[in-house]
């Protein structure tokens, strides 16, 4: 018997697990709780550790190439050559779930997720034609490399253009339910369109994407997802641009969105789940040249209900939106660009609201509602028949609330009824598109608002942005900080120059290296006092009173991003990439000439 299949032995899981017990990686009594699971489960040992959880996928399987003799690779730093990829289908890689890495003299080194049993080693070399000199990696890696190598929903998508009538045959769609499950073990699935929806939507959710883009092209077909606010491009197998029509239609039913009109726009909502977890799509399909694209927000109902301690906020900050939520009237702003985070603040403070002064009433109009929170009264806009947010806040006042929630102040009419709202005794908190605090002002002027109006109702206006978090797992100090950036972040936070320490990620498998994982939201409060007021009512310029505000101690976005650097949350690029304006100067442009 060789040693690669002993790992999959009693004597080879023995070793395996003396081994983890002795390198510290595993307890006595850990050890006796994975073999009570291979027992149950009937799974491989190294399985068993895994699915338990009680060490990293990585220290596994460097014990596992240990006792199998099967050297281990870390695919991140391996060069995969397009030589052995080319001469390995997909069908066959995805089937033994394993990564071609290179082809020399008739021999294919390859990364499988599972020591190759000698039965699996001969179907091989009789499939390609070629001798195997297996090597092991993770399994997660060599997931994620083989989506990389032949993209994502290769499987399915070589089995539906096999299929001759997918093209033709609604059957292939499967009517859903709202609500419906993404993890459905149902091999009838696994080669239908139902299935390679499931899949792009399960990916998603799974790496944390906000926003899913399918867009077509002449012959192409580009799927991205938006990661930390950064667009990422997923590779898509050969053949995805023929099904082009069929996702769209899969998707449209799962919206309840009529599939035979594909002149117009349209837009609808998908619930799905996802194990234990809720989530809402907000579907939004746009006909374009080549077809029709789309694009899904991802909103997880669960995840949006942060304490305001969760949000970012540095202390001085958190006390000032707390004593601001506890107003009894006035007009609360929340400025920024869309996925900024700015639902996401304003929940967090009617939570907080909802818990300290349970006796208030808040009612809130939204388009949509992105989520629920209990014990508000939450109101839906329909345009088409006449509900809009200006209609919607009349009646609402009607119902006594003390606070009102307007999803975003898009026109005149809708600000002018929210000032009136905050002049008659309401808190009412909103959204606007703006760069930032200050600038709220003259947008409203803009929008018709007298400026007396303005400076008689507007509390506060609070600017936000989110910039990418530092991965935690491979976070190190960045040691070249140039003398400019150093000098503006001792100023910003008042300390020496030789005092300034930033921190980077180096890059590793938890955050895909990319070196960062998450987002934390940079803030700019711009709170009104009486001479700011008069300011506001003799209809100053925005610069004017940017200036009279950073006299008073206003801190702006990009010192409040030097403030998230010093305490190690992100990076110097990432302030520098959201806060950075564009300014031209002609003695350079000159000068370049």
């Amino acid at each position: 018997m060789s040693n690669q299949e002993r790992s999959l032995t009693g004597s080879g899981d023995a070793d395996l697990l003396a081994l983890l017990v002795t390198q510290g990686d595993l307890t006595e009594d850990q050890a006796e709780q994975a073999r009570r699971r291979m027992r149950r489960a009937s799974v491989p040992c190294h399985q068993a550790i895994i699915d338990l959880g009680f060490t990293s996928q990585e220290a596994v399987y460097r014990a596992l190439s240990e006792c199998s003799g099967l050297p281990f690779t870390v695919l991140a730093t391996q060069e995969i050559s397009e030589d052995a990829t080319k001469r390995v289908p997909a069908k066959i890689a995805l089937h033994y779930k394993f990564v071609p890495i290179s082809l020399e003299r008739g021999t294919l080194t390859a990364a499988f997720s599972d020591p190759p049993s000698m039965r699996d080693r001969q179907n091989l070399r009789l499939l390609l034609g070629l001798r195997l000199e297996p090597i092991i990696a993770t399994p997660s890696e060599v997931g994620n490399t083989l989506k990389n190598v032949y993209g994502l929903g290769a499987e399915t998508v070589i089995q539906l253009r096999q299929d001759k009538g997918y093209k033709k045959t609604e059957s292939a769609y499967h009517d859903s339910v709202s609500g419906e499950s993404l993890e459905e073990d149902d091999d009838d699935e696994t080669a239908s369109i139902t299935g390679l929806v499931n899949q792009i939507l399960l990916e998603a959710v799974e790496m944390e994407t906000t926003d899913i883009h399918i867009e077509p092209f002449e012959d192409t077909i580009r799927l991205r997802y938006r990661i930390d606010g950064m667009l990422r491009e997923i590779p898509t197998p050969p053949g995805m641009h023929d099904l082009h029509e069929a996702i769209i239609s899969r998707m449209k039913i799962m919206a309840n969105l009529n599939i035979a009109e594909r002149r117009l726009p349209h837009d609808g909502r998908i619930r799905v789940n996802v194990g234990e977890d809720g989530f809402d799509l907000r579907v939004s399909i746009m006909p374009t040249r080549f077809g029709e694209t789309i694009c899904l927000r991802i909103l997880n109902r669960s995840a949006i209900f942060l304490e305001m301690s969760e949000l970012g906020l540095g202390r001085l900050n958190l006390a000032i939106l707390d004593q601001l939520v506890g107003l009894p009237h006035g007009i609360i702003l929340v400025t920024g660009p869309t996925g900024s985070g700015k639902t996401t603040t304003l929940y967090a403070a009617l939570a907080q609201v909802k818990e300290k002064n349970p006796e208030r009433k808040i009612i809130t109009v939204e388009d949509p509602i992105e989520y629920v929170l209990q014990g508000t009264t939450q109101v839906q806009m329909r345009a088409n028949i006449g509900l809009t947010f200006a209609s919607g806040l009349r009646s609402i006042l009607r119902h006594d609330p003390d606070i009102v929630l307007v999803g975003e102040i898009r026109d005149g009419e809708t600000a002018e009824i929210a000032i009136r709202s905050a002049l008659t005794g309401h808190l009412v908190l909103s959204t606007l598109h703006t760069n930032d605090s200050v600038g709220a002002v003259n947008r409203l002027v803009d929008m018709g608002i007298e400026p007396y109006l303005v400076a008689s109702s507007l509390v506060a206006s609070m600017a936000q942005r989110l910039v990418r978090r530092i991965c935690r797992h491979c976070k190190e100090e960045e040691e070249v900080l140039s003398r400019r950036i150093r000098s503006e972040i001792a100023r910003s936070l008042d300390v020496e120059p030789d005092e300034v320490q930033a921190w980077r990620g180096a890059g590793c498998s938890e955050c895909n290296y990319s070196g960062y994982r998450g987002r934390v939201a940079i803030y700019e409060f711009f709170l009104l006092d009486e001479e700011l007021q008069d300011m506001v009512s003799a209809h100053s310029r925005t610069s004017e009173l940017r200036k009279a505000a950073l006299e008073r101690g206003m801190r702006t976005l990009r010192e409040d991003g030097w403030a998230k650097v010093a305490q190690g949350l992100t990076t110097i690029e990432e302030v520098q990439r959201i806060t950075s304006t564009f300014q031209i100067s002609y003695d350079a442009l000159e000068d370049d000439e």
